[in-house]
């Protein structure tokens, strides 16, 4: 699982953290002085937010239990052990909101599972097989959707996991009619229809050319 160690809001701007696991080091920045630099089993697994001083570690295991300390601008904090234990986020669904929505009503899209002990989460949307883009747990149905869009998806994420719902099927979504083809029985019967159309009048002509020269002989 994952832990996220919160502390309490400081009220000047945070120029050095030192983190320390049973009085080890375990993450340490002092600004323009110490990069961000991790210690020991924790330095593949750990990310330190220097703007908030929260630390979190991932993959924990049995064998991190101890005792967590965290200096912000050389001064010890007190009460810094909040410690989180995010969950996996639940397989999400897609709902129309509300449920009486219709054609002609404003409708939305929810985003919905149960994210307790999973935050926090962000929220992602597709349209049919589109790209993903970033937005909330609900989202506007628009007018265009309802006739242009077929299947919706969402995705959630938090530290440790992400999950993406089945497609939804947009249920103002209507088939197009395919186009009727043209019948090859119709294709041949108009061609052969031309082809007399052409022979009467080439018959025509030449019967009027043949009365000319017999007058003219005449």
């Amino acid at each position: 699982f994952t832990n996220i160690t919160k502390i309490n809001s400081v009220s000047k701007a945070i120029s050095s953290i030192v983190w320390k696991y049973d009085k080890n080091l375990l993450a340490e920045w002092v600004k323009d002085a110490i990069p961000l630099t991790y210690y020991s089993k924790f330095k593949v697994r750990t990310t330190l937010n220097t703007d908030t001083g929260v630390l979190e570690i991932r993959n924990m295991t049995a064998a991190d239990t101890g005792l967590y300390s965290v200096e912000i601008n050389n001064q010890v904090q007190s009460q810094v052990y909040q410690t989180v234990e995010v969950e996996d986020v639940p397989q999400p669904e897609v709902e129309v909101k509300p449920l009486a929505c219709d054609r002609s009503s404003k409708c939305e899209l929810k985003c919905y599972g149960d994210i307790t002990n999973a935050e926090p989460v962000t929220y992602s949307w597709k349209k049919d097989d589109g790209e993903w883009e970033d937005g909330q747990d609900r989202r506007d149905l628009t007018s265009l959707e309802k006739d242009s869009v077929k299947t919706f998806n969402c995705r959630m994420k938090n530290p440790v996991s992400q999950k993406e719902s089945k497609a939804f099927k947009n249920p103002f979504y209507q088939e197009k009619p395919p186009e009727p083809e043209s019948s090859p029985v119709g294709a041949i019967v108009g061609s052969i229809i031309l082809v007399v159309i052409a022979i009467v009048l080439s018959v025509l002509v030449f019967l009027r050319w043949k009365s000319v020269l017999l007058i003219l002989i005449l």
